[in-house]
């Protein structure tokens, strides 16, 4: 599988589009192993140094400390509730078909066969 080079993936982190020579490795990046984590490293990484900067803010460390993570749990739920449509729409950027984003979710044929094992309905 052919990677972009580093101006590519700059460009590609930013929301461009990358050639059709690299859609196997578009795909991979966004519904193959570990795709969720670097999902959120992509999105919360870039804003955690701002968080910091509520350090050097005047007043007691627990206040600061509840601020940042006032700040960061909502920023990661949203970012966790948006993922599958982030990534749904990147695959359309690409021309890529959007479906690949539900791969990993069970067939109905897979759900019929653990409810015959288990007796569950």
């Amino acid at each position: 599988m052919k990677s972009p080079r580093i101006r590519q993936r700059i460009a590609y982190d930013l929301g461009r589009e990358l050639p059709v020579e690299l859609h196997e490795w578009v795909i991979h990046d966004l519904v193959g192993h570990g795709a969720m984590e670097r999902y959120l490293v992509r999105f919360l990484g870039p804003v955690i140094p701002f968080f910091a900067l509520v350090l050097l803010f005047p007043g007691p460390m627990p206040l600061k400390i509840g601020l940042i993570v006032m700040m960061i749990v909502p920023m990661v739920i949203f970012t966790v509730a948006l993922s599958y449509v982030w990534r749904r729409f990147r695959l359309v950027q690409h021309g890529l078909d959007p479906d690949l984003v539900d791969h990993t979710k069970i067939s109905e044929h897979d759900r019929d066969l653990y409810e015959l094992r288990h007796g569950h309905r």
